[in-house]
Order: structure tokens, then sequence, then C-alpha cells
């Protein structure tokens, strides 16, 4: 008997649910009123503020899929603006789940802090860097001339890509300069305006780049690394001791799940999602010729969306971990077998299957 389970029959009763094929698919927060069963159990859920492509179908799943499983509701997803954030109040306890970015969850859980990646967000990333082509067509070319790269934040997941890619050509990253800039949106317009020699963005923002001038992709992290992890869903440990909270995990997971299937095999569908969940006018109201080539980048050549999210392993997260010691953004002594829990992750595939 596995622990979704292990809950005896007045126990179910009292959380107002019943028993599915594949086990318990339905736990909730002890004794609760009628309305309450009926209306189903609203998660708190921290998720980065805006959407981009890749993040739609998470967003599908969290804010479609999940109410469509019995005994849950569309969850709280609350934007979040500071991405470090999103971990904090997981570790707070201000969230039961959260959309978070790997370089902040592997520090903190490093640190000590009781997290658990329990599901990907969306697998690898859709971040490239683009430069001016005019300008520039190498790494090479924007140290030799003390050049500026405009990343989100010293320490996140695409500063570390960009460290480790220097250092992989020989180049000492000193050369280069980084800046913080926040939005993607200003990152881009940095560049048109040339005070900075590469930014990373979406493939779509690139896309659309494209269309301004020679802008032109200088880097792929999944070309680079493989499989270069940038989001994750987490909670904490003590979060899921309660088997309610285990049984949430395997719905969420469940929700997400349904989505990057859907992802993957209807486009129209992606696109109705996009129209609905996307952060950006110009991308919800893009037309097919510009719309699909994004769709078939991101579920063919990035495989943003596995199946079975396959992908969340430790051995796949250990591939990553040298790049993030490189930068000086880890010490190496996380143990990715404690922090990695698929245990929700395979039960949400079996109760799928």
């Amino acid at each position: 008997m596995t622990m979704f389970e292990v809950m005896n029959r007045r126990s179910i009763l009292r959380a107002g649910v019943a028993a599915g094929a594949g086990g318990l698919s339905i736990i909730t927060l002890g004794p609760v009123s009628s309305s309450f069963a009926q209306a189903g159990r609203v998660l708190k859920v921290n998720t980065l503020a805006s959407a981009a492509a890749v993040n739609v179908p998470m967003q599908a799943g969290l804010k479609s899929e999940l109410a469509k499983i019995p005994g849950f509701a569309s969850p709280e997803v609350r934007p979040t603006q500071k991405i470090p954030q999103i971990v904090q109040e997981v570790i707070a306890g201000g969230a039961d789940l959260g959309d978070a970015d790997v370089a902040s969850t592997l520090a903190a859980a490093e640190a000590g802090a009781d997290l658990k990646i329990i599901g990907l967000s969306y697998s690898n990333t859709s971040q490239v860097v683009v430069v001016n082509a005019d300008k520039t067509k190498s790494l090479e070319e924007v140290a030799a001339k003390g050049g500026t790269i405009a990343i989100n934040s010293i320490g996140d997941f695409m500063y570390v890509m960009l460290f480790g890619a220097l250092i992989k050509r020989g180049i000492d990253p000193k050369k280069v300069n980084f800046i913080e800039i926040g939005s993607s949106g200003d990152r881009a317009r940095a560049l048109i305006g040339g005070r900075v020699d590469a930014v990373p963005m979406h493939i779509e923002q690139a896309a659309e780049l494209t269309r301004r001038g020679n802008y032109q992709i200088l880097e792929r992290p999944w070309q680079e690394y493989g499989n270069w992890f940038s989001a994750v869903v987490i909670t904490s440990g003590k979060w899921l001791e309660r088997d309610e909270n285990k049984a949430a995990a395997v719905a969420t997971l469940k929700a997400i799940l349904t989505s990057f299937r859907k992802t993957n095999k209807d486009y129209g569908w992606y696109k109705d999602q996009l129209g609905k969940y996307a952060s950006s006018k110009e991308l919800r109201a893009a037309d097919d010729a510009f719309l699909k080539p994004v769709w078939e980048t991101l579920t063919t050549e990035i495989a943003a969306f596995p199946d079975h999210m396959q992908t969340m392993t430790p051995d796949e997260f250990a591939k990553i971990i040298p790049a993030y010691k490189e930068a000086g953004a880890l010490k190496g002594t996380i143990d990715l077998n404690k922090l990695i829990d698929r245990t929700y992750l395979e039960q949400a595939n079996k109760e799928l299957t």
C-alpha cells in the first residue's frame, strides 16, 4: 500500500473525497465545510510575474487543468516580480508550491533550506543569447573589446550559463562586463540602442528582434550543455509531511503533465492557451506564421515539455553543477538525491496512464 492509500475510510469521508482507481487523488486539509469541499481546495502557488511562450503550458496546467481534477479549484496563482522571492516564500510557508528558478533553489538547498524539487515548470530553457551581428559575432569578440552583457541578475541561471560558456572557450569571464537589467524588454531595448553587446531573451523575443535588423542568436544553452534547467516546481519537506498535501502535489503535477502532453500534440490547443496566458500582447496577437515555428522549437528542438518529466533526475541536474561551481554560485556540496524527489511525479504519471 502506497502513502497515497494509507488514510482509512473515516478520514477519507471526513475529507469529503473518494478513492480513485489509481489511489487517493484528492485529500483536503482537515475538517471542511460542505461548500468548501464542493468548491475544491485552493492551493497557493507563486510563479514568475510574466509568462513567455515557454511558461504558458505551466500556467495552463495551474489555471485550467488543475480545476478539472475533482476536489481542486483553480489555485491562487501569485505573480512574483523578484524571482528569488518565490523560493523564499516557499521556505517561509507563505506559498504551498513555487514555480521557482533553479539558481535560487539550488543555492537555498545547499545552504540547508528544507526544499524539494518535485517537478519541472518546463525542461531546458527557451532563453538564448542575442547580439547585433553587425557589431558582434562571438563571445570572443565581446571579451576582446571588454564588452557588456546584460542579464537579469548576477548568479542567475543565464549568468551561470554564460560564465560557463566563456570558461569552455578559454575566455576569462572578468574581461566581460555583466550588468543587471531585470526586464527582458529593457534588455532588448539596451541591445537595440547599442548600450550592451549581448543579451539573453526568449526565443520568441529573438524572432521578433530579427525583424528589426541583423540580430542573431549567438548561444543556445541546450546546444551548449544539453539540458540547461531553469525553472522547477518546488515545495518544502515540511509541507509534504501531511497526506493531503502529498495528494495535492500529485494533483498539481497531473495538471501540468496534462498540459505538457496537450502542448506537444496539439498546436491549436497551445495557441489557444497562449492567447489566454501569455503576458505579451504582441505574442497573444501573433499569427501562425510567427507562432508555429516558436511552438515547433519549444516542443522539438528544446523539448521543453517532456510527457513524463523524465528529464527530472539527479543525474541530469548533476551535469549543470560544474558551471555553477565555476561561476561561484554553488560550492558543489548539494545533495541532489535529497533535493529531487520524484515520488509525486511517479504517482502522477501512474494515475495518468
